[in-house]
């Protein structure tokens, strides 16, 4: 990919730091981006009124665009017997071992439709065909049920209960999308050519900036854009215990959500672990979000500072499509 790009696309994860971009390409302070793609999980309730303020308030006036893609609702499908649908809950074996599940709801909820529209937008065409999977009847035993000797028919999970599969194809020879990616400075580490694609390159505005998490936090503020959140699904494991303890103090409705979901999770069909959203392995209604830290007494344990850490820090930069490096590179 030589010259100047087809179009220019902002992934629009609607948390702090592509809210900045967005701002930014609006007000001139950076070229003017031709799309901005919001791929919508089903389960970031708290992103729609955001969403919904900057495309009116900001993308609109200045004619940007914004795609909202969505490929389910995430926390729907990852309850449905008939759908293989993975987040990376941990794990309690019967002997006690701990572990944790594949990180793939990035990849199938987030990247995926986000580079469909992207090469939809640069020209590519979209075709339907019948769902081999299930004959086109939208019906079939999931192949992981009748494995375990289950007879129940469900919804296809390949099209979806459609009966038919749409793909976008190819983008027209010749032309690509520069994919602004808003990692900052403090997320350098997770920057990598990895999601790029023969039709799309991703670049980094605010690293060329020199702007951290912290600078544009300060920018939204002097705009008007105060309390902007990290993007993050209600139920991601990701969360740190500061995370947890505001959703439960501040939104008791997301809180229950997360709660309720943790408890239906817990016990999957042919699963021997049991899953959980806290890194503790006990159900987040009772999990230590509130906890005295070991390194708060005069005796401390090195295992026990390295798991505070880990319950305190949570995913820093939330679940950027450009940033889960094994997802990335099988989406791309």
């Amino acid at each position: 990919m030589t010259g100047e790009p087809t179009l220019r696309v902002l992934s629009l994860g609607a948390g702090v730091q592509s809210t900045v971009l967005l701002l930014m390409s609006a007000r001139g302070e950076l070229p003017r981006v031709d799309a901005a793609v919001f791929a919508d999980t089903g389960w970031e309730p708290r992103i729609g009124a955001h969403l919904d303020r900057l495309e009116a308030e900001v993308a609109a006036p200045a004619g940007i665009a914004i795609h909202r893609v969505s490929n389910g609702n995430l926390r729907d499908d990852a309850l449905d017997p008939d759908q293989m649908r993975s987040i990376p809950a941990y794990t309690l074996g019967p002997d006690g071992e701990k572990g944790m599940q594949k990180r793939a709801c990035t990849q199938q909820y987030k990247l995926r439709p986000i580079l469909a529209q992207t090469r939809r937008l640069l020209g590519a065409s979209t075709r339907s065909t019948p769902c081999r999977h299930c004959e086109g009847t939208g019906q079939r035993i999931a192949p992981w049920r009748a494995k375990r000797g289950e007879h129940e028919v469900g919804p296809c999970s390949v099209c979806r209960g459609e009966g038919v599969i749409h793909r976008v194809g190819n983008a027209p020879r010749g032309t690509w999308a520069e994919q602004w990616v808003g990692f900052s400075t403090d997320e350098i580490e997770r920057v990598s050519p990895r999601g790029d694609t023969g039709y799309s390159r991703s670049r980094h505005p605010l690293l060329e900036l020199g702007m951290s998490r912290t600078q544009c936090t300060a920018y939204l503020d002097h705009h008007g854009w105060t309390a902007v959140e990290k993007s993050a699904c209600v139920g991601c494991p990701y969360r740190s215990a500061a995370e947890w303890r505001r959703m439960r103090d501040t939104d008791p409705e997301a809180w229950a959500d997360a709660v309720a979901f943790d408890e239906a999770y817990r016990v999957g069909a042919g699963m021997r672990h049991r899953r959980y959203l806290h890194i503790s392995c006990t159900p987040l209604a009772q999990a230590p979000i509130d906890r005295i830290r070991p390194s708060d007494h005069h005796q401390i344990d090195l295992f026990d500072v390295a798991f505070e850490e880990a319950l305190d820090s949570g995913d820093r930069g939330g679940c950027s499509p450009w940033g889960c490096d094994n997802e990335t590179r099988e989406a791309a």
